[in-house]
C-alpha cells in the first residue's frame, strides 16, 4: 500500500526532473554552456510601459523607478541558464544598490507565486521579484528568449541590454557599470 501512495509523487519527480533536463538542454542550445563577458550598449530609447506584480498581488508600474537605474531582468525558475545567473546577479546588486540602482527580476512562471516566493527565500535573494505569468511585460520589451535583461537610466531609457545569462561579477561588466553611473 506504501508503494502506490508513493507512485504520484514519484512521477512528479520524474516529470520535474524531465522538464529540468529538457530545460536545460534548450538553455545550452540557445545560450551556450558560458556566460557572455559584456552587455551590449544601445542608443538610448525610451522603455516601455509595463505594469509590475509583485509576488503578494501588489502592483506597480515601471515609471514608479524613474530618477533611479533599473536592472530589469526577465527569468523562471525552469531557465537554467536563469537559475545560473541569479547568485551573480545579487552579488552585482548588493554592489550597486546603494548607488541608485534597483534589480527587478520578472518571473515569467505560469505557477503560483508563492512557489516563486519559496525559491525566492531559499536562495536568499533580495532583489524586488515580481510575475508575469502571460509574458506582457517580456513581449512589450520585444524579448522572447529568457534571461534578458535591460538597463534603464533614471530618465526611463533604455541604454543597454543582454540577451542570455551573464556573468555579472565578471570585471568587464562590473567596469561598463560604474562608467554608465558615472555619465549618468
Amino acid at each position: 500500500m506504501g508503494i502506490v501512495k508513493r507512485l504520484p509523487s514519484l512521477r512528479r519527480a520524474v516529470l520535474y526532473s524531465l522538464v529540468l533536463i529538457f530545460g536545460y538542454a534548450l538553455g545550452v542550445a540557445a545560450f551556450g554552456h558560458g556566460h557572455s563577458d559584456t552587455v551590449e550598449a544601445a542608443a538610448p530609447e525610451p522603455a516601455p510601459e509595463i505594469r509590475l506584480v509583485t509576488l503578494d498581488g501588489k502592483k506597480l508600474h515601471l515609471a514608479d523607478y524613474k530618477g533611479k537605474w533599473v536592472f530589469l531582468n526577465f527569468w523562471a525558475t525552469w531557465c537554467p541558464p536563469c537559475l545560473a545567473e541569479m547568485p551573480e546577479m545579487e552579488t552585482f546588486y548588493q554592489k550597486f544598490k546603494a548607488k541608485n540602482m534597483v534589480m527587478l527580476a520578472v518571473s515569467v512562471d505560469k505557477d503560483d507565486p508563492a512557489r516563486i516566493r519559496a525559491f525566492i527565500k531559499n536562495h536568499g535573494y533580495t532583489f524586488d521579484v515580481f510575475n508575469d505569468p502571460d509574458g506582457e511585460a517580456l513581449s512589450k520589451f520585444g524579448g522572447s528568449n529568457i534571461p534578458a535583461t535591460f538597463i534603464i537610466n533614471p530618465r526611463g531609457e533604455i541604454v543597454s541590454q543582454a540577451n542570455g545569462p551573464r556573468s555579472w561579477t565578471d570585471k568587464t561588466i562590473i567596469d561598463y557599470f560604474n562608467d554608465l553611473l558615472k555619465k549618468g
